[in-house]
């Protein structure tokens, strides 16, 4: 897969991911009988955090699979710092139990992504396969 394709379906998933994690925790405000309502710019953060979050995984890319390891845990911390940060500046959260809620959200979406990426890899990689059997029918 390259890079740019990468880039853009993270970005795309972690969107996703965020806005699935915000609207069940509107619908456990809504059912509590609390109101939420996010601010006007809100969705622009979201995706905006989308983009942002997604640059991260250009170091991942390597073939060493023990740097793997150290890789992935400097990307998670990476990622981590910069939710951290993109949520207290675009005020996802104004206490300490919101902030457990915006990094619960997301855990769930880096694991979420996580799975879709190896998902979309694994059938990549079935579809190139079943082309070079394919191609070695022919011959």
């Amino acid at each position: 897969m390259s890079r740019l394709k990468m880039l853009f379906t993270q970005a795309s998933f972690i969107s996703v991911g965020i806005f699935l994690g915000v609207g069940i925790t509107q619908l456990i405000y809504h059912l509590n009988g609390e109101d939420y309502s996010p601010e006007w710019y809100f969705s622009l953060s979201v995706i905006f955090a989308g983009i942002l979050c997604s640059l991260p995984s250009l170091i991942l890319c390597g073939e060493n699979v023990k740097s793997f390891k150290i890789k992935l845990a400097i990307h998670f911390c990476v990622l981590f710092i910069a939710v951290s940060l993109l949520g207290f500046l675009f005020k996802w959260y104004s206490n300490l139990f919101g902030y457990a809620i915006v990094m619960g959200i997301f855990i769930c979406v880096y694991a979420f992504t996580w799975v879709a990426m190896l998902w979309i890899y694994k059938r990549e990689d079935k579809a190139i396969n079943n082309a070079l059997d394919a191609i070695r029918d022919e011959e």
